[in-house]
């Protein structure tokens, strides 16, 4: 009889345990993931005193185990949302080897003296840290993903994705083994929001200011603000939880700007996958062209490859080198420039773009392989695949591309170009049209070119690249609508038709909104530098701003003598720059409510 009733006790409160369990092991990971954030901090951040080595290995296998016994709650009560996780077998295998290494730290006199050289292995700190610092991501994701599913505007929490990395970032610059001889905090500030806005300002000299635990960070700060903060957070949240609300899948439609609320977890992995598959590809294609001229060991050269690789497709412009591609050691690499000018380019296109044609490319293969095979007989018309905004995007950006290489060649041949061969100006000068176009690297001392050359860098800084991109800029598409509106205007026609399909009015507004917001801020940055940095050319002034508002990175070598006020003023226009001055300014004001009736029409004079 007493049993029964323990059941039936148990039966009627297993909700409230399930909930207390469940809270007690969530808490336990959260703190878990907090304290193994300060112990790599404090490992990688600070020289160790034998004593301090000790106290944080101790601490690791009390982490350790706080994710094991946090986790194995979170799988008892919550075993049938586990079994819906989109990465299940991920999470079993990091899960695994939590407890593998667990044990093999716990009992790790008992291997080594049984032998047991594969558990021996796992005992090393390395794997501690590894561990630790994948299941942090995990979990701190989730914390993150949370709070993001509140009722806040998606562009409003963009912008405090990107400033909480930005902060974070100046922190970890601030390191003792980050930097050679110290770093001060505008610097550092300056440094982590050029890093993770993908700009490429520099106020100091990356390669004698960083080590290369500084560099790491810069890499690491590189990659998220080129993908996106929300976009990595959704990626670690949604692949380690099951069924996701329709609250936080309205939200993600909104952040990663699609119309369908179904695959939204399918395009954040095709983000990240073609990302680090075209920064793979670009890590070859770099190392093949420094392997024999660049000086160092293996890693070295791979380093480099793998920072200049990621810097180019995230169209950041920022350098391990002291003079960034100017740089003797690369200057007259032509087939290197080549390579860095196509990351440039593919990432400045947008992911949308990039996707569009690996689907036609799939489309071409499908339909070959099925004529090879006999099981058609001619190729099939490709479906409905390159739509409108492609043809923009791709008709914008050849035009620039080639309109931008005849006007640098011409402009700098007897100028900075002389001297070099024929295929290397032409190749200099087509690296000089791709790079204003939001990427920043420089392979001239930027002072020394012609007015004509840093006139074309003007216009095609402030065009920059294209939406969803990992650029900044006007943008292709808003420069392009504009344009066709204002021919349009010129010869009277009210649609606006392109490649046979009509813009949508709402288009049409957005890019006049763009227009003059990036216009207004542009004036209003200059106005405060010109009343802070004493004597300086106005048109200096103006290239800056110009070039952080794009987030391109070039400078007439003046970013290092701002004032600390001209720092700030150019950390906020380069923030502005990355959030997009529409989505910034969109986040600040308040949505109007939408109204049933009209006013009478009146006709103004303009």
């Amino acid at each position: 009889m007493k049993t029964n009733k323990i059941r039936f006790f148990y039966r009627m409160n297993l909700p409230a345990i399930q909930g207390i369990a469940l809270l007690f092991a969530e808490t336990m990971i959260v703190l878990a993931s907090l304290s193994s954030l300060f112990v790599l901090i404090y490992q990688f951040g600070f020289e160790n005193t034998i004593w301090m080595s000790i106290q944080l290995d101790r601490m690791l296998l009390y982490i350790l185990l706080a994710f094991f016994i946090g986790n194995t709650i979170r799988y008892i009560v919550k075993f049938k949302d586990i079994l819906q996780e989109k990465l299940l077998f991920l999470d079993v295998g990091l899960y695994v080897l939590l407890f593998t290494v667990l044990i093999s730290r716990l009992f790790n006199g008992f291997i080594v003296s049984h032998h047991w050289w594969f558990l021996s292995y796992l005992s090393y700190p390395v794997y501690s840290y590894g561990i630790i610092g994948v299941e942090s991501v995990i979990h701190l994701s989730r914390l993150a993903f949370a709070v993001m599913q509140s009722r806040i505007k998606p562009s409003l929490l963009f912008s405090f994705s990107f400033l909480f990395v930005i902060w974070t970032g100046t922190g970890l610059f601030m390191l003792p083994n980050a930097t050679e001889e110290g770093i001060d905090f505008i610097d550092a500030l300056f440094m982590a929001a050029t890093s993770v806005c993908v700009t490429g300002l520099t106020t100091i000299d990356p390669a004698t200011t960083f080590t290369h635990t500084g560099f790491i960070i810069m890499l690491v700060l590189i990659q998220i603000g080129g993908i996106g903060v929300m976009t990595f957070t959704s990626f670690f949240a949604l692949s380690f939880m099951g069924k996701s609300s329709f609250t936080s899948e309205m939200m993600l439609k909104d952040v990663l700007n699609e119309n369908q609320l179904g695959g939204l977890f399918r395009v954040i992995l095709k983000i990240i996958g073609v990302t680090f598959i075209i920064e793979a590809v670009g890590v070859y294609l770099v190392y093949m062209q420094i392997r024999d001229t660049f000086p160092g060991t293996l890693y070295d050269k791979l380093f480099f490859s793998v920072f200049h690789s990621v810097s180019s497709f995230c169209n950041a412009g920022l350098s391990t080198l002291s003079n960034n591609l100017a740089d003797p050691l690369v200057v007259h690499n032509y087939s290197f420039q080549f390579w860095i000018a196509v990351l440039i380019i593919i990432g400045g296109l947008g992911f949308p773009i990039v996707f569009n044609y690996i689907k036609l490319l799939q489309h071409f293969i499908l339909n070959g392989f099925r004529i090879l095979i006999g099981k058609q007989q001619h190729y099939i018309h490709r479906p409905h695949i390159i739509n409108v905004y492609t043809y923009i995007v791709m008709t914008s950006t050849v035009i620039l591309l080639v309109t931008g290489t005849i006007i640098y060649f011409f402009a700098e041949k007897g100028n900075t170009l002389a001297g070099q061969p024929f295929m290397g100006q032409l190749t200099s000068s087509f690296f000089g049209a791709v790079t204003p176009r939001t990427a920043g690297f420089s392979i001239v001392n930027m002072s020394k070119l012609s007015s004509t050359a840093m006139l074309l860098l003007i216009f095609l800084m402030a065009i920059g690249a294209s939406p969803m991109s990992t650029g900044g800029g006007l943008k292709t598409t808003t420069v392009f609508v504009a344009v066709i509106t204002m021919v349009n205007v010129l010869r009277n026609k009210t649609p606006l038709e392109v490649f046979r399909r009509e813009i949508m009015p709402q288009n049409i507004r957005r890019a006049l909104a763009i227009l003059i917001l990036y216009l207004s801020w542009l004036f209003f940055a200059l106005l405060l530098l010109s009343a802070t940095e004493g004597r300086t050319p106005l048109f200096t002034l103006f290239f800056e701003v110009t070039s952080a508002l794009s987030t391109v990175g070039l400078s007439l070598d003046y970013t290092p003598h701002l004032s600390d006020f001209g720092k700030v003023v150019i950390i906020i226009t380069m923030f502005i720059g990355r959030m997009g001055v529409y989505a910034f300014f969109i986040g600040l004001v308040k949505d109007s409510k939408r109204k049933n009736y009209t006013y009478p029409q009146e006709n103004i004079l303009m």
